[in-house]
């Protein structure tokens, strides 16, 4: 009797419960986080991406598809509709027998000003007649993002094979080196080899863009003349981001300039 009565009282609680819809992310350590920080210019190639809230069901799995709603808290929100991002969908389904689902946002490369500064955007989940939205410290996310890249902490040990910081050398490094990330450290000399090839690759681009292109079709590069003694260098799948180089006739080379007015070396 005392066994039924249990089983009793926990199918009453949990069916006495309401079905919630909560965000659901963690980092590398397995702690909840309430946010994503995206950088286009780790993917020149993209005019646009592609970013899926992860979202996460409490309660029943039911038979059935379930709406929900998610809006944008406007408030705390930078970023502007059909410039920055698609305008969200005014409902959301979960599938039949589903407890997890994805949402995706589709975010914007095309405003120059992402190069100088970061935009965002803030959701907010609703509830529905189907699904509730009161976890309080689970109904928000936020999606940050910008084309610009900061200084990373590896560029520094290496900076002998790479030289001075720059955002536009940064930016140029990932296009043509093949790799995002060096190791931040020097110490471990089994990296070595691997980051001279990455280092090497890039010092081959600059040394010769209009080259590198004409031997590396597969890398998805162009370039277009500009002027007299000028060159545009971009991505095919994404035109908007042009980089001009310019001939110095003292040595017959072409150089790129960065973001304070200095040639690339």
């Amino acid at each position: 009797m005392a066994v039924l009565s249990s089983c009793r009282k926990a199918t009453e609680l949990q069916y006495a419960s309401a079905d919630n819809i909560y965000f659901d992310l963690t980092d590398r350590t397995g702690a909840t986080v309430d946010s994503i920080v995206y950088s286009f210019a780790l993917f020149p190639e993209l005019a646009s991406d592609t970013i899926l809230l992860p979202l996460r069901i409490s309660g029943i799995r039911a038979t059935t598809e379930r709406s929900f709603r998610i809006s944008v808290v406007e408030s705390a929100t930078t970023a502007q509709p059909e410039l920055h991002y698609r305008p969200l969908e005014d409902v959301y389904k979960v599938p039949a027998g589903q407890g997890i689902i994805k949402v995706p946002v589709i975010i914007y490369n095309t405003d120059t000003n992402l190069a100088n500064k970061m935009v965002r955007i803030k959701f907010q989940l609703e509830s529905t007649a189907d699904l509730h939205a009161e976890f309080k410290k689970l109904d928000t996310f936020r999606l940050m993002f910008s084309n610009r890249l900061e200084k990373p902490v590896w560029w520094d040990p290496w900076s002998g094979e790479l030289g001075p910081y720059s955002r536009v050398k940064h930016e140029l490094f990932i296009r043509a080196a093949g790799t995002t990330e060096l190791p931040a450290t020097t110490s471990d000399a089994t990296t070595t080899p691997r980051v001279l090839y990455y280092t090497r690759r890039f010092r081959s681009f600059l040394n010769d863009p209009i080259a590198w292109v004409e031997d590396n079709p597969q890398e998805g590069y162009t370039v277009e003349p500009a002027g007299t003694g000028k060159y545009y260098f971009y991505s095919i799948s994404n035109p908007g981001k042009k980089y001009l180089m310019t001939l110095n006739t003292a040595d017959n080379r072409y150089y790129f300039t960065d973001e304070n007015g200095n040639r690339i070396v």
